[in-house]
């Protein structure tokens, strides 16, 4: 579909893809680091608030249990319990902290004539009336009680866990208890308790009012895991004590609580925790001393992100205002400057459909765009010129083509054409020159003289025009040589001295030269440079002539050729070839050859000459098929008859 498009498009779009590449990998890239600094800021800014949190509870309960402390200790000081009016220092004791929900001062039992007695007094607040009671009723035995049983066991303040105070306060609550020691006898006597209660509903709603982000909530566990305040419990409508182990809680949350029950303090994510089961929590938790209660704060991990969201959407929204500008601009810019280009595909459209003179436009600017212009210009005057150069060297090239056609077809009828050899009725031929292009080097001749049939067959170094004239002149000197009867090797002697005065072009002729006596078969040869002759036996034997009787003609002046003799019996096939064929090669570069030609030539030795020469022919084009034919091809073969 692109491909289609134009090139102001295709600029657009390729640049724009690569600029909002670039851009979101930024964001994005800026987006992660620093939403991952964000992050380690928030959970500083968690655990800060989380340390800030623990301080204020702190200083709520700090002076719950100062109060009794300080109590115990003007108690001690005196030595005496009776001394002090215990419903005053009761009074004392609430009014002083509006988190205390009631004081008690529990007596240790005192047994008098075999008696026990027991004194407990315990001063609340209910709305805003203050009730006195003794926890020292048959119902309500507080030397059983966990606030009382704990710091006289233990020997120091405790804070108790959480429970609901059946019979005094009835509310749940937790207990601070400091034991109080009296003089006697120089010893030490444990002598009661005094306690301040603290109502788990007004401490939640205090705990609650701490702002923790947005959605945040913190809750408080006692030291056993009891739940101290938690945002989802209701202690006012509730007689119960709940572990937070009763709770359904991922592992996480298991191994947070069980950190937090051992006293330490971090911050990790967690997931599921809170109102929103889908997002991911975190959790700050540390310990509050010396309650041994734990505080944990929770809070969505979306909070932290909320700023840096909202600053990346503006990014996003900045980005994409720019992106539009930018897009603008290089759809402009990029139009402006195809526009032009526009204009000289045109005109080279134009002048490409024949019309050389259409007006190419000009620029007026000195930028590529102008020189392009310039260089179309004079494109179309060098094309002109061209074209009227290619006109007048097309008709040479046809003039020339001519000639080589009319040169072609004169070299073709020096060749002998096929007609009666007088004197040779029992003679059966074929011969046929393949030029490599128009003209070739290479020939083939045969001439009756008396009683003998005179043969020849040459191949010329070089190719085309040179070559053939070259050839034309072997072959006129081979019919001029054959009076008197000379044999083959006289014949040779006399063509290469002829041929090698005035060959300053350096050329030769390899040159074979028969002379057939045409009632008996007798053969005279021989054989100047050129492939050995091969005879086909009537029986399906194979012969090559044997035997090189000098050197190419034309190459020295004085040399004498030798012959030989072979009689052909009936049917037997002279074949004569050129390198052409055994040369030819095919696509992997390798050559035809002499074993592969001996075996086509006994594949069809059965055939006459024509056929043979047919069939050899077609083989050798099989196998160069997709070759151009590198050399001249030339085949000449007689059959004896006797």
């Amino acid at each position: 579909m692109i491909k289609r498009r134009g090139l102001a498009f295709k600029l657009s779009f390729y640049i724009l893809t690569a600029v909002l590449v670039v851009l979101f990998a930024l964001l994005y890239y800026n987006y992660i680091i620093t939403r991952n600094l964000a992050l380690d800021d928030a959970k500083k800014d968690a655990q800060t608030l989380t340390e800030l949190t623990i301080a204020r509870i702190e200083n709520i309960l700090i002076p719950v249990q100062n109060i009794p402390e300080n109590i115990v200790s003007i108690v001690e000081s005196k030595d005496t319990i009776e001394r002090l009016g215990l419903r005053s220092v009761l009074e004392k004791i609430i009014l002083k902290d509006e988190l205390i929900y009631g004081a008690a001062v529990a007596m240790a039992p005192i047994i008098l004539d075999g008696d026990t007695f027991y004194n407990a007094p315990y001063l609340y607040a209910v709305n805003d009336s203050l009730i006195l009671k003794n926890l020292a009723g048959e119902d309500y035995n507080y030397t059983e009680q966990a606030w009382y049983r704990l710091p006289k066991e233990l020997g120091r303040a405790v804070w108790s866990e959480p429970y609901f105070d059946k019979g005094g306060g009835d509310i749940m609550m937790a207990t601070y208890a400091v034991p109080i020691y009296l003089n006697k006898d120089g010893n030490k006597h444990f002598a009661g308790v005094v306690t301040t209660d603290i109502s788990l509903h007004s401490l939640q709603q205090i705990i609650h009012s701490i702002q923790i982000f947005k959605s945040g909530f913190a809750f408080l566990i006692s030291s056993s895991g009891n739940i101290v305040t938690h945002p989802k419990m209701k202690w006012n409508d509730s007689l119960e004590v709940h572990n937070i182990f009763e709770k359904d809680h991922s592992a996480e949350m298991q191994s947070v609580i069980r950190k937090m029950l051992g006293g330490e303090e971090g911050i990790m994510s967690l997931r599921g925790i809170g109102a929103e089961q889908r997002q991911n929590d975190w959790i700050s938790y540390g310990s509050l001393s010396p309650s041994g209660w734990s505080l944990a704060v929770i809070f969505h991990e979306d909070e932290l992100y909320r700023s840096i969201h909202n600053l990346y959407l503006k990014l996003i929204g900045i980005g994409i205002i720019g992106f539009l500008i930018i897009a603008l601009l290089i759809f402009v810019i990029s139009k402006r400057f195809v526009k032009p280009i526009e204009k000289l595909a045109f005109a080279t459209r134009k002048i490409g459909a024949g019309e050389f003179d259409f007006q190419i436009p000009s620029f007026g600017s000195s930028d590529e765009i102008s020189q392009l212009g310039d260089s179309f210009r004079i494109m179309q005057q060098e094309l002109q010129e061209y074209i009227i150069h290619l006109k007048e060297t097309t008709a040479q090239k046809e003039k020339m083509e001519s000639e080589l056609q009319i040169a072609s077809s004169i070299q073709q009828q020096m060749l002998p054409a096929k007609r009666t050899i007088p004197g040779g009725e029992n003679l059966d031929y074929f011969g046929i020159l393949r030029p490599a292009r128009s003209v070739g080097g290479d020939l083939y001749d045969f001439v009756p003289v008396d009683e003998y049939l005179y043969i020849a067959i040459g191949d010329v170094s070089g190719k085309g025009i040179p070559a053939a004239l070259f050839m034309a002149k072997t072959l006129t000197l081979f019919r001029a040589k054959l009076s008197g009867g000379k044999n083959p090797g006289l014949i040779a002697a006399e063509i290469n001295r002829d041929l090698e005065q005035y060959n300053e072009q350096s050329m030769f002729v390899t040159f074979f030269i028969g002379k057939l006596h045409m009632k008996t078969g007798e053969l005279q040869y021989t054989n100047a440079g050129h492939n050995l002759p091969c005879i086909l036996r009537s029986g399906g034997d194979f012969m090559m002539l044997k035997g090189t009787h000098g050197l190419p003609l034309g190459s020295f002046a004085e040399q004498d050729y030798g012959t030989d003799t072979v009689l052909l019996s009936q049917k037997d096939k002279l074949v004569m070839f050129t390198d052409g064929i055994p040369e030819a090669v095919n696509m992997k570069n390798e050559a035809f050859g002499e074993d592969r030609l001996k075996d086509v030539l006994l594949k069809y030795s059965g055939r006459k000459p024509d056929e043979l020469a047919s069939l050899l022919l077609a083989e050798v084009d099989a196998f160069a098929s997709g070759t151009d034919q590198f050399d001249d091809i030339t085949l000449f073969i007689i059959e004896f008859n006797q």
